[in-house]
């Protein structure tokens, strides 16, 4: 079994208990993150699959976005009461300072998830080998475990998969455009304030905030990268 033979086999059927397969598996430190990777997508989607309509979820529905409606309005209350008793300008200077001090928390530093990216491409670099074509219902699975969700095309998809940077999982995707191979990654529990530059010898690429997390978009020319860009930006929503 070759290596692209190998990495079909991961992304198809992990589970597989075929000599050949475990054997060429455990040959490479790649080959064993690539069938982790596989092996715990696989089970966290069907886990997903197995999880049963709760009884009368349209009336907790409802009941929770009554209550949500009633804890706002408790709100708005306490507010205007709080208002009333600072009084002027200075309750204003006031209620703008609190809302500054508890509300607008800083994100992670940007530079430093860069250089992350980075590593991630440089170490991971079977993903660029892999040319199938992924369809777009697997992507729907995969997005929609993460809350999101495409409301259109965003390419012919090569490779896809979980990736962990940091302590954070998200996902992995390879486009092929026009311009080449595109690395995008999708993390939605990496939240940065401003957009960063993302280079190294041979890369190029971009580090930007995004409706829910980050999203890293990486290619071996810098125009591959505004057109992916614009792509997903367009078609791509989080409804979680």
């Amino acid at each position: 079994m070759d290596d692209l033979e190998f990495r079909k086999k991961a992304i198809i059927d992990p589970d597989s208990q075929v000599s050949e397969f475990l054997q060429k598996a455990v040959q490479t430190a790649a080959n064993r993150r690539l069938l982790k990777e596989q092996r715990q997508f696989n089970h966290s989607l069907l886990n997903t699959l197995q999880v049963k309509v709760p009884d009368n979820l349209s009336e907790r529905i409802i009941l929770g976005q009554q209550l949500s409606l009633f804890k706002i309005q408790q709100k708005k209350t306490r507010q205007q009461q709080w208002r009333n008793w600072l009084g002027g300008s200075l309750a204003a200077s006031i209620i703008m300072t609190i809302s500054l001090s508890l509300f607008l928390l800083p994100g992670e530093n940007g530079e430093a998830l860069a250089q992350e990216v980075v590593t991630h491409v440089i170490e991971d670099t079977h993903a660029l080998d892999v040319h199938m074509n992924v369809p777009k219902s697997s992507i729907d699975t995969m997005l929609a475990s993460y809350g999101g969700k495409l409301n259109g095309p965003i390419g012919q998809v090569y490779f896809l998969g979980h990736c962990i940077i940091g302590a954070h999982t998200g996902i992995h995707m390879v486009l092929n455009t026009p311009q080449g191979l595109v690395t995008v990654f999708l993390l939605p529990n990496r939240s940065i304030e401003t957009s960063v530059s993302l280079h190294n010898e041979q890369l190029k690429g971009v580090l930007y905030p995004s409706q829910k997390g980050s999203i890293a978009i990486v290619a071996d020319k810098l125009e591959a990268i505004e057109p992916t860009r614009q792509q997903i930006n367009q078609n791509l929503n989080w409804i979680i």
